[in-house]
């Protein structure tokens, strides 16, 4: 059991609701911590902010409060304010008290003393209107933004009165003043489908003649507030203005006369409608592309393009249902109005209308339409295999077993990104038992979303992870003919000069990781970086079949003549440099160079990183870190180099 946490914890206790939070956010960020639940349990009363995650410094060494800096979660906090909001006279939304979990409710309850570690009342608790957070511990950390929120979704389901903002990987908790410890041993499951006892709450929806002041607002919970998963039976049709009561809605062809079915989750009932026919899927990719086909007029029970919104009330439609335009066959809704916009397929169309999760929302569509993922056996072993591929790369002895592919693939994120990698290779496992390779092909634009980070910088860390031979471009002839064609289609429907990537993802041995360790240990001697990463820079420092290997398209490329002149430029300045005073460095080096047009700094410091390997290799140099006993061995001075500035060096081998 992972006993030490990882977080960010602000140093300052305060002994009531800080009105600073802009201060909090500037410091927070710079104070991460490693703790034991009964150490952040008793910091927290103490009355300091933390935050459940961990954040880590982008490729520039900045780090700021949002999901982009996000590096690891294992805590969660979910906030119970007992509040809802309505509007007042003046038709502004406002907050008001609705008590909907007790403090001695939570401590009783059934999940929460099973799972969670402690809770805590806020600073703004009464016992008339209490306030407080349970906070709850995984087993391992979350390396996953999107997997640690899905985690998440999953309990704020569970008790939809919780915040729902707990989900923010980046929220501030503020401290708070009493601690009701359950069990600092209690630890929820990393992976939420093995959690035992999941009951779903569903809010009562207002009953004819109900008045709809927050007072009245109550939820199903039986045997004393024990949850239960019974779904409602009571539809909600629209309220009757003059009376506030609700009414039932007349048939119109641009009503959605399913949504009603929808919301009471009546499988039975969608099932006469739509007659499915019974599927078996091999992978989720698979059954998200299936649903995202279904013809959305038959499920939301409508016969027109143009339809009343199923979200708001209106008087003329604002709602329309069509196919997308990128020919992938999927059925998208928009609501065109300016107060209520909304776009989306059918899995966003359920979230939102069962207020749920991307995940629930999908098992909710394969129950209505009948769709059964089966795996065979050759994706069950590759999911063990990519299982123990993952577990390496989280271990804590990864660093000591090689150094030096630690040293480069944990700085910038490189890491979590072949995590990251992993996870989407094993959600779309191929099906064919005949070729049992871990072959994927996404998008460079679907991996960027699951990195967070723009396509240029991911297409340069997909050449990174294919350089290291982490992954492997494959050529026509090594990809399964179906496959070719259907991407050969799709390259001459679009009109693309290249067809996109396919890859194949080695797994882990002993042996490949080995080579890999040196590989990047190479790569470290030479200096290089990230902007060495293009055809170029592998051709000046590992050669043409390297390059041809790693930039397939660009095969047999040649190096512009600008370039070849620059870099020759280059290497005179660096040799006049070193035979003058024994040593220089990169940035004296392009500071040196004197050149005359638009973007010669640029093309120089690009430039630079693509040849330095190069130049080490062809004129016997070296290129070492610097420190007071290396300076004074090679008789630097401070008019030389600062005595606060300790750079690479380059200097000759052999001196």
């Amino acid at each position: 059991m992972n006993q030490t946490l990882k977080l960010m914890l602000h140093p300052k206790e305060y002994k009531a609701k800080p009105n600073d939070a802009g201060r909090i956010t500037n410091a927070i960020i710079h104070h991460p911590k490693q703790m034991k639940p009964e150490e952040l349990a008793s910091e927290i009363v103490s009355g300091k902010t933390f935050m459940c995650s961990y954040l880590d410094k982008n490729e520039r060494g900045q780090v700021r409060r949002n999901e982009s800096h996000w590096k690891s979660q294992q805590v969660v906090a979910l906030d119970f304010d007992n509040e809802s909001k309505v509007k007042n006279e003046d038709g502004k939304m406002v907050n008001v008290k609705d008590v909907t979990m007790t403090l001695e409710d939570a401590l009783e309850d059934k999940f929460i003393k099973k799972n969670a570690a402690f809770i805590y009342t806020t600073f703004s608790h009464t016992k008339d209107h209490p306030k407080f957070r349970v906070v709850f511990i995984f087993d391992k950390p979350f390396y996953n933004l999107i997997q640690c929120k899905q985690a998440i979704e999953k309990l704020l389901d569970m008790y939809p009165m919780a915040d729902q903002s707990c989900k923010d990987g980046s929220r501030l908790f503020y401290g708070g003043r009493e601690l009701h410890i359950i069990d600092y041993n209690n630890r929820l499951k990393n992976n939420y489908t093995l959690w035992e006892d999941i009951k779903g709450l569903y809010l009562l929806y207002p009953t004819k003649g109900s008045s709809s002041s927050s007072s009245n607002i109550t939820l199903n919970i039986n045997n004393s507030n024990q949850l239960n998963n019974k779904p409602l039976n009571k539809p909600l049709n629209k309220p009757n203005k003059s009376t506030n009561t609700y009414q039932p809605i007349k048939y119109d062809n641009k009503l959605a006369s399913n949504i009603q079915l929808i919301k009471q989750r009546n499988i039975h009932s969608l099932h006469k409608g739509i007659n499915p026919k019974p599927i078996t899927l091999h992978n989720n990719n698979q059954v998200y592309d299936y649903l995202k086909k279904q013809d959305l007029k038959c499920f939301l029970g409508v016969h027109s393009n143009s339809i009343y919104d199923i979200f708001h009330d209106e008087d003329k439609p604002s709602g329309s249902i069509y196919k997308s335009e990128k020919g992938n066959g999927h059925w998208l809704y928009k609501c065109h109005s300016t107060s209520y916009p909304f776009a989306g397929t059918i899995i966003q169309i359920v979230e939102k209308l069962l207020n749920c999760s991307m995940v629930e929302a999908k098992d909710f569509l394969m129950k209505v339409y009948k769709v059964e993922i089966k795996e065979n056996e050759a994706q069950k072993l590759l999911k063990e295999e990519i299982d123990a591929y993952k577990y390496i790369l989280q271990s804590e002895e990864l660093q000591d077993l090689y150094p030096s592919f630690y040293k480069l693939f944990s700085r910038y994120g490189y890491l979590d990104n072949l995590y990251i990698l992993l996870d989407l290779v094993k959600e779309n496992l191929p099906a064919n038992s005949d070729d049992p390779r871990l072959l994927f092909y996404y998008s460079i634009n679907t991996i960027a979303e699951r990195f967070m980070r723009s396509p240029t910088n991911t297409s340069i860390r997909m050449n990174f992870f294919t350089f290291f031979k982490l992954i492997y471009k494959l050529s026509d002839k090594e990809v399964p003919k179906n496959l070719l064609t259907l991407h050969l289609n799709y390259q001459r429907q679009k009109n693309y000069k290249y067809r996109n990537n396919i890859y194949e993802m080695k797994l882990y041995s002993y042996d490949f990781f080995a080579e890999l360790d040196k590989r990047c240990e190479d790569w470290n001697s030479k200096g290089l970086t990230t902007k060495t990463m293009n055809y170029e820079g592998i051709l000046r420092n590992y050669g043409r079949e390297e390059a041809n290997r790693v930039f397939p398209q660009d095969q047999d490329k040649e190096i512009p003549e600008l370039h070849k002149d620059v870099v020759s430029m280059l290497e005179r300045t660096a040799l006049n440099l070193i035979n003058a005073k024994g040593w220089t460095t990169e940035k004296e080096i392009i500071e040196e160079l004197k050149l005359y047009f638009k973007g010669q700094k640029k093309l120089k410091e690009n430039l630079i990183k693509r040849c330095i390997g190069e130049m080490l290799v062809k004129y016997d140099l070296e290129r070492i870190s610097s420190n007071k006993k290396i300076k004074e061995e090679m008789g630097i001075t401070e008019e030389q180099l600062s005595p606060a500035s300790f750079p690479k060096l380059i200097r000759s081998a052999s001196r």
